[in-house]
């Protein structure tokens, strides 16, 4: 092999190194918000961004997607960015809100920071959240197949942990010691979160993943070819287990996530080779799996079902904030700022018992603390997700098993990312590093294909 080709394979295990790295620290320790663990993963993907820098100098970069795939993080990084620039005083107290906050300042003889975010600080902590979001993207982008498909064995076997992990919570009572942050869910599961629905979203992600890939392993092997039963019991656990997460987390958005990645992979699975016997084992697997639900979590489902959703706060957190948004537009308060921002509005309102730090829609969020540019910047993310989609999901002819596998893999990780966009108009699972994290994987994999770059000499082909 050459000199050349052995660095390339070389710097590509580097990558995937520390790029599983990265993703095992972020959905461990990146479950809450601010914490000792978001720093280190954002240190860590510094220093991975800083590794595709040096392997850039001299060489271009294998890219599996179109070249403007890889500038689609820069749409994320580039809105802290533009609150962090100086603006005059006029634009600064341009909106409502900002005007009375400017004659607040006045009386009190001090000049406003004339920067879009009315906390610069709390911005810039919003820019460097997202580095390791964007250095898990990038690197994904560049790897081979079979490591791609390495990172999704990782996902899936964090979020098995994290189940292990809920059990244990939920053994151990309300005051477990295994509950990593404080205040959360207490008497619910939720693994490695402080939150029940994140943990259940990512559960939820991770879900097609394993349905998808037993159903393949489960053709294969009924086809003939020479696997392993292991790895199709396995399979079976594994989706069994994770359903069973998602109940015992009580989520009703996770419920609702988990019947959506069942029923949106079933037209997938179908699509693989038609083997007598897949269905019945698909069927037995999810009929096991809701009888170990019924049977560990009823009565919590049934008492979160209860609720009227409709009595749901989040109806009014949404208002306040699309009030706030309005008279923050077009600017928008900064990344970062939303409690600052919408506290004032909710005074004009029946405040409720909690202090409300998040939208419960991350949509809305965005509109609120980053106005017309994030609404934009979303429009231009959600065209190309929307794009990548019809291509993945349109019938066409499939030439050669590699090719249907392939495809396979890119249109469950595009549905199992999905999944987190839904999730994020019911709450902020992508604001948490853990999420965003296998987000980043899941996005960079769907948007991968075998077609977009030659193979690299030394390398198999994916």
């Amino acid at each position: 092999m050459p000199a050349s080709s052995r660095t390339r394979v070389a710097s590509s295990a580097v990558t995937a190194s520390l790029a599983a790295v990265l993703l095992i620290i972020s959905v461990l320790t990146g479950g809450g918000r601010g914490g000792l663990g978001d720093t280190l993963a954002q240190l860590l993907a510094l220093m991975l961004l800083l590794y595709l820098c040096s392997l850039r100098v001299g060489n271009p970069l294998p890219w599996r997607a179109p070249a403007w795939v890889c500038w689609l993080p820069a749409l994320a990084l580039l809105l802290p960015l533009i609150q962090l620039l100086p603006i005059p005083m006029s634009w600064w107290a341009g909106a409502p809100a900002r005007a009375e906050l400017a004659g607040q300042l006045a009386q009190a003889g001090v000049l406003p920071m004339q920067v879009i975010s009315l906390n610069p600080l709390a911005t810039e902590q919003a820019l460097w959240s997202l580095l390791p979001a964007t250095a898990l993207f990038l690197s994904t982008l560049i790897l081979p197949r079979k490591t791609q498909l390495a990172l999704l064995a990782v996902i899936v076997a964090l979020a098995v942990i994290s189940v292990f992990m809920g059990m244990a919570q939920l053994a151990g009572g309300n005051d477990s010691t295994l509950r990593l942050y404080t205040p959360t869910n207490r008497d619910q599961a939720v693994g490695f979160f402080a939150n029940r629905n994140h943990f259940a979203g990512m559960l939820a992600m991770s879900l097609p993943l394993s349905f998808a890939g037993t159903a393949w392993v489960i053709t294969e092997r009924l086809a003939g070819r020479r696997l392993s039963s292991f790895w199709a019991i396995a399979g079976c656990v594994l989706v069994i287990l994770l359903i069973l997460g998602i109940a015992l987390s009580r989520s009703r958005a996770g419920m609702l996530l988990g019947m959506a990645a069942v029923l949106a992979s079933l037209p997938l699975v179908m699509g693989l080779r038609r083997q007598r016997g897949t269905k019945r084992i698909l069927a037995i697997t999810l009929a096991v799996a809701a009888m170990l639900s019924v049977q560990f979590s009823l009565l919590g489902i049934l008492q979160r079902l209860e609720t009227d959703p409709m009595s749901d706060g989040r109806w009014e957190y949404a208002k306040v904030t699309l009030d706030a948004a309005s008279n923050y537009a077009p600017l928008g308060s900064g990344l970062g700022t939303f409690q600052q921002a919408y506290q004032p509005f909710e005074t004009k309102r029946t405040p409720g018992r909690y202090v409300i730090n998040h939208a419960h829609d991350d949509y809305l969020e965005l509109w609120l603390e980053g106005g017309v540019p994030a609404l934009l910047l979303m429009g231009i993310g959600a065209m190309a997700w929307l794009w990548r989609g019809s291509q993945l999901l349109r019938p066409g002819p499939e030439s050669g098993e590699a090719r249907s596998r392939t495809l396979l893999l890119s249109r469950v990780a595009w549905l199992s990312a999905s999944l987190a966009l839904l999730h994020s108009a019911l709450d902020f699972p992508l604001r948490t590093t853990a999420c965003m994290a296998v987000f980043a994987v899941l996005a960079a994999v769907a948007f991968s294909g075998p077609q977009q770059v030659r193979p690299v000499p030394g390398e198999e082909p994916d």
